[in-house]
């Protein structure tokens, strides 16, 4: 489902597999306002079964998995959008991404579709062929995951990283993190601590960091048992 999309975002993330979804949850949960746009066609689906993705250890169906890492994206406060980006330019002050239908404007680019990188062409990004597989491009990033144009990022394996499901999940929460540094130079740590945690080191609670006592972390805990019980039960 393609939902309503403001005008401009912070962060604009293409592709809905696990490098893009990852980026875009952390970037999102810093506050950033953040859209996945997907067309649906993700290399996870390539798999028949995923057996090494942590946490799931009598494995998941790809569809399973994929559908799990987009609710995840939703539920962070990420606009999804479900459709191709058929071009790409860099305006005076953002960049403009054609879609099927309409187009939507970004502070930054974060590519992470493997199988779909041509609109970065337009922008001047370097790629080059990936090896063993002629018909494909990657994208060279620097160590924070920026390409040779300011302000689009990659992720994934179109950059090619190793094309394993949780390596390309990592390398999304990597850049995610990189971007957000650069937005907010304060120490930044997603983390949702015990109460008390940081008065108790003689330390102010970091910024990103929620405290919460123990009658919400129950809550939250239930909530999330009822959650994936639910999911799982009526896959």
């Amino acid at each position: 489902m393609t939902e309503k999309t403001p005008t401009k975002y912070d962060v604009a993330v293409v592709g809905g597999g696990p490098a893009g979804c990852s980026s875009a949850v952390f970037c999102s949960r810093a506050g950033l306002d953040t859209v996945v746009v997907s067309n649906g066609r993700s290399t996870l689906q390539k798999c028949a079964f995923v057996e090494n993705y942590l946490g799931f250890p009598a494995g998941i169906e790809p569809g399973s998995l994929l559908e799990l890492l987009k609710r995840h994206a939703r539920e962070a406060g990420c606009t999804m959008v479900d459709e191709s980006v058929s071009s790409a330019a860099k305006g005076e002050d953002a960049f403009v991404l054609t879609l099927d239908q309409g187009s939507i404007t970004t502070d930054r680019l974060l590519a992470a579709s493997w199988s779909d990188s041509d609109y970065l062409e337009a922008l001047g990004v370097e790629t080059e062929p990936e090896s063993g597989c002629g018909s494909v491009s990657v994208v060279p990033t620097d160590d924070c995951g920026e390409t040779d144009v300011e302000g689009v990022y990659a992720a994934g394996r179109v950059t090619d990283t190793h094309h394993q499901a949780i390596v390309n999940a990592g390398d999304g929460a990597r850049v995610a993190l990189e971007i957000i540094k650069r937005v907010d130079s304060d120490f930044y740590n997603d983390w949702v601590a015990p109460d008390g945690y940081y008065e108790r080191h003689d330390r102010d609670v970091p910024v990103g960091v929620e405290e919460i006592d123990h009658s919400e972390r129950r809550r939250r805990a239930e909530q999330a048992n009822d959650y994936m019980r639910t999911f799982f039960e009526s896959s």
